[in-house]
């Protein structure tokens, strides 16, 4: 759910103990409790009486709250009572930007801009100790599981651990960029410290070492937080949300997710005591609750992704499908029956734009906008190696060699890598450079010739074997999003934003004819085995089939609700596999979509009437009406060409003038949360 009636930039949010209230403040200079349940105000908005509010915590008792401002105060709620009173804690010489109550409530340390950190006793308000040492701004403060320890992050780059019971240090000050926010693990022997500009670091408590260092390309980091279960770690990433950190075992193995929704800047996070949700505080002025879940979901076989397919790949056997996705993983389905093969493939950190598989079928390829390629064993889903590095922009294509001896990456950076499959590493061929962004790479079936398009509407052509250009060749197109060798290596075709496929000779360049019919950007060629067929794919949400020797139209696939983003051809020629921006994976019957006629093309309805709709009515055998089908939703039906959809099922309900949309039934129909806008209700 949204929570809203911040005026500013929430600033912090902190959960009660038993999880049914959550906190907030703001620049507003207000505090606002929150009930988890419903999403309304439990009590009127506290006034700080100060400009801003930095900083919240609810006491282990779960009837004070304390707040650190602007004005250089802690201030401390009594919310039990009716008329909620507080008192102010005084010693602080600028603003207060962190607040924490110790585990046994006994104690408040707040952090300050005049580069102390403070320790005050909650039952009588008294100072009880002064930590010195920090050379700026300290942001953040943390008290250990057992409460022994005090952990105070600074802009002077360094972490700095105290005594609680003297206010002395203890171990040796660690050092490590603009420290924003700090978290214990539930163990107490990790520290995870928020590190300006984009990364989070994790340290040992025993022995002061940095163990492990997360990057976040998605933007800097605000906040920090583990799971109460220590098996995840919530951040809030500058304007793109939340970041979920699925924890492997001895802290091995981290895998995560972006919750998207903030419209702006992100600065705290905080998980629910139970830790089934996430809340956290935008620039926007809202509270946004998460279902924490769908972090640890990634862990589980699901129905489908849970953002566009951007890439699709088929084994040499046609066994499996390899599917890329904006969720940031690489899937493998069973393609005959459209389930998961293995638990999602993660480790990229950015969405995934391209996918291949070796001829052998041992190995995955992908390619990511975190600037990696990655190799895994399409048996076990396991990475075969380090990421392999060596772009400096997002790799938008990745391609096998036919004898899977080698791998080609094309990037942002304007060039394309060829890399030895064996060794992980870099051929002596290369880089070969472009004038500007590729997007499409393709290896000649006798895997003598490399082609790459991209910006500016330029196709070139490479001897494998010298790196020498063959030719390029240059197209009406801005961009070439796709380009696709014929199995007999002597045609290629190209298409792009200038909505039309062309097809050329290899050895001159010459354009033998053009596709013309989508109306959407060409986003997937594919060539059927026996180079008697051309498949597209077109922000135009359809498929189309034509004639390699002809270039007349033979067939339009229609089905998906938005871009059809990658097509690829069965190694039997018999169906083609599309992946789309509306999540989805559709496998077509070839066979049965050349046999409509063109005039069936342009007439979803009559097709249906001839596959079980009557009327607009889906009938049973006997003839009774089951459900009717608006006009407008018949073409999304499956129909004979669609043998297979890889779909999450998702639920449309309207409750008064709110639309809710989800994976929930339950939640779904009784229009929980409320919301104003559409609701994805989360995964089952």
């Amino acid at each position: 759910m949204s929570l809203t009636g911040h005026t500013k930039s929430v600033t912090s949010v902190a959960y009660s103990p038993d999880g049914s209230l959550l906190a907030s403040g703001s620049t507003d200079g207000n505090l606002r409790i929150w009930s988890t349940r419903s999403g309304e105000d439990m009590i009127s908005p506290l006034n700080s009486h100060a400009r801003a509010v930095y900083s919240v915590a609810f006491a282990p008792n779960g009837k004070n709250l304390a707040a650190g401002t602007s004005a250089g105060e802690v201030r401390i709620w009594d919310i039990s009572t009716v008329q909620a009173s507080s008192r102010r804690l005084r010693g602080h010489s600028s603003r207060v930007h962190s607040v924490k109550f110790s585990p046994d409530g006994a104690f408040i340390a707040s952090a300050s801009a005049d580069k102390t950190v403070r320790l005050w006793s909650f039952q009588t308000g008294k100072q009880v100790c002064l930590m010195e040492g920090h050379e700026g701004e300290v942001h953040t403060v943390a008290f250990s599981p057992t409460g022994n320890v005090i952990a105070s992050g600074s802009d002077d780059g360094t972490i700095r651990l105290w005594q609680s019971a003297t206010g002395q240090p203890v171990g040796k000050m660690l050092v490590g960029g603009s420290i924003p926010s700090l978290s214990f693990s539930p163990d107490g022997t990790t520290l995870a410290s928020s590190c300006h500009p984009s990364k989070i670091q994790l340290w040992s408590t025993q022995t002061g070492e940095c163990i492990r260092t997360l990057s976040s390309p998605t933007g800097w980091v605000w906040s920090e937080q583990f799971s109460p279960d220590g098996r995840a770690l919530a951040s809030a990433t500058g304007t793109y949300g939340v970041r979920l950190w699925t924890i492997g075992g001895e802290l091995g193995e981290f895998s995560s997710l972006v919750l998207k929704g903030d419209s702006d800047f992100v600065n705290s996070v905080a998980f629910s005591p139970d830790g089934l949700h996430v809340a956290s505080a935008s620039a926007d002025g809202a509270v946004r609750i998460w279902d924490a879940s769908i972090g640890q979901a990634v862990l589980q076989p699901l129905p489908a992704h849970d953002d566009g397919v951007y890439a699709v790949a088929v084994s040499a056997d046609g066994g499996f499908i390899v599917s890329g996705s904006d969720d940031n993983s690489v899937r493998i389905w069973n393609t005959r029956a459209g389930e998961p093969k293995l638990l999602p493939l993660l480790g990229h950190t950015e969405y995934v734009r391209s996918v291949a598989v070796s001829t052998d079928g041992r190995l995955i390829a992908s390619a990511s906008g975190d600037c990696t390629v990655r190799l895994w064993d399409a048996q076990t889903g396991g990475a075969v190696s380090e990421p392999l590095q060596g772009h400096e922009g997002v790799v938008n294509a990745v391609i096998f060699s036919s004898d899977a001896l080698w791998l080609a990456s094309g990037s942002d950076d304007a060039t394309v890598r060829i890399w030895d499959v064996a060794t992980r590493k870099p051929s002596s061929l290369g880089p070969l450079n472009c004038d500007d962004q590729v997007f499409a790479v393709a290896f000649s079936a006798d895997h003598q010739l490399i082609a790459a398009g991209g910006h500016g509407g330029k196709i070139y052509l490479w001897d494998i074997e010298t790196g020498q250009s063959a030719h390029q060749s240059s197209h009406e197109s801005e961009y070439i999003r796709s380009i696709a060798f014929s199995s007999s290596g002597t045609h290629l075709a190209c298409g792009g934003d200038d909505r039309v496929v062309r097809v050329c000779e290899v050895s001159t360049g010459r354009q033998i004819f053009a596709l013309e019919g989508h109306s959407g950007y060409i986003r997937s060629i594919t060539f059927s085995p026996n180079s008697q067929l051309i498949g597209t794919g077109s922000d135009d949400q359809t498929i189309r089939l034509w004639d390699a020797q002809t270039g007349s139209e033979l067939a339009i696939m229609r089905g998906h609700g938005d871009c059809a983003l990658s097509v690829v051809f069965t190694p039997d020629g018999k169906s083609i596999i599309s992946g789309s921006l509306d999540s989805t994976i559709r496998v077509w019957n070839v066979e049965a979509a050349l046999l409509r006629s063109s005039e069936n093309d342009e007439n979803p309805a009559s097709i249906l009437e001839n596959n079980g709709l009557k009327n607009g009515w889906i009938v049973n055998q006997s003839g009774e009406m089951l459900l009717w089908i608006p006009v407008e939703y018949r073409a999304c039906l499956n129909l004979q060409t669609c043998t297979t959809l890889i779909a999450k099922h998702r639920i449309t309900i309207r409750t008064g003038e709110t639309w809710h949309h989800g994976d929930r039934w339950t939640e779904c129909c009784l229009g929980f949360p409320a919301a104003q806008t559409p609701l994805h209700c989360g995964l089952p």
